[in-house]
């Protein structure tokens, strides 16, 4: 597992934003219409006595992709300088066993991706039709030694997407044992690493690009925006389980839907809507195994105010059903949609 030590520094799952172009050895110019690229079948399916020739034939089809990946999520030695001591440690990448073995388990685990190619079709589909102007990215699937699970970038042609297999392999893998207290391979966070959550996982970060982040300092401003996220969501993938679109555990979302009323009651005691400190706004709409921190029950999970936030929308939209999912997000007006919502939570049964 050495390889591991060498590249698993980033650690913590990131939004990675950046700017580069797209374009693999070997890939049929015709099949470019696919909805996934597999970076990962390219990379690891260089000839190994070949190595520099049949890296840049990768490299001139996917330059962005390439910088991305060499540059930024793995930070290979000598990758931007081009020189002998690259293409070394390339080799050792694509020939350590513990790096060939997770590639292994990730062809078991996906194989094709068939089905996870269809519902990135039928979703992208229903997103243009559903607003006008949005742009539809390619998509691409990478192995990152556990460095990152999803990423952004910019191809030159248009906005692309990357998500890495082996951040979602579920019970093939014991993330367990990379934990090293950050938290990110915390049993909280580890139960969502599974193929259930991929699609919904690279859709949120996509959305999250087309919406816009929310200037506005307070609460409300942050909870509806996410609200409107989720609800979106929610539109595109309408059989979708409510614990997989809220990210919550079955029993963490029984606790909400039975404390829904004590919850909105206590936001309000406590202003919680217009709270304009950093440190409450991050308990309320960051992921966390709880919400103690802002004195709720030892139960209570976290984001609760993206759960608030959605709950809002999702009450305002079916008020109003004229609304197009684009007068939503065009709609920055978050006080507005709360107040119009007639949002009532529900009473413990």
């Amino acid at each position: 597992m050495e390889i591991f030590k060498r590249y698993r520094f980033l650690f913590f799952i990131v939004v990675l934003t950046s700017i580069f172009g797209c374009g693999g050895k070997g890939y049929d110019q015709k099949k470019r219409a696919v909805d996934i690229i597999r970076y990962d079948r390219l990379i690891f399916g260089i000839e190994k006595s070949n190595i520099k020739r049949e890296f840049e034939a990768i490299k001139t089809d996917f330059p962005a992709m390439t910088d991305i990946y060499f540059g930024k999520v793995l930070e290979m030695p000598g990758y931007k300088t081009n020189d002998s001591i690259f293409y070394k440690e390339l080799k050792t990448f694509i020939t350590d066993s513990s790096m060939v073995n997770l590639f292994d388990l990730c062809e078991k685990e996906f194989g094709e991706m068939d089905e996870i190619k269809l519902e990135f079709a039928n979703i992208f589909a229903k997103a243009k039709k559903m607003y006008s102007g949005i742009e539809i990215p390619k998509v691409y699937s990478c192995i990152s030694g556990f460095a990152i699970q999803r990423f952004l970038f910019n191809d030159n042609s248009g906005e692309a997407l990357a998500f890495s297999l082996d951040m979602f392999l579920g019970d093939r893998f014991d993330y367990s044992r990379l934990e090293r207290g950050q938290g990110t391979f915390s049993d909280y966070f580890v139960r969502t690493y599974n193929k259930d959550y991929l699609v919904k996982k690279v859709l949120e970060l996509w959305l999250e690009d087309v919406i816009g982040s929310d200037d506005n300092e307070r609460a409300i401003d942050k909870m509806i925006n996410k609200g409107k996220k989720i609800f979106f969501i929610k539109q595109l993938m309408p059989d979708i389980q409510d614990t997989i679109l809220l990210d919550y555990s079955k029993e963490q979302l029984e606790w909400l839907k039975n404390n829904e009323q004590e919850l909105w009651s206590y936001m309000i005691k406590k202003n919680l809507f217009y709270t304009t400190s950093d440190y409450e706004i991050k308990r309320l709409i960051s992921p966390g195994p709880n919400s103690q921190a802002l004195g709720m029950p030892r139960k209570s999970p976290g984001m609760t105010g993206v759960y608030i936030g959605y709950r809002i929308v999702s009450s305002y939209m079916n008020r109003y059903r004229e609304k197009t999912i684009e007068d939503l997000l065009k709609d920055k007006n978050a006080q507005k949609i709360m107040s119009k919502s007639g949002f009532k939570p529900k009473r413990r049964s």
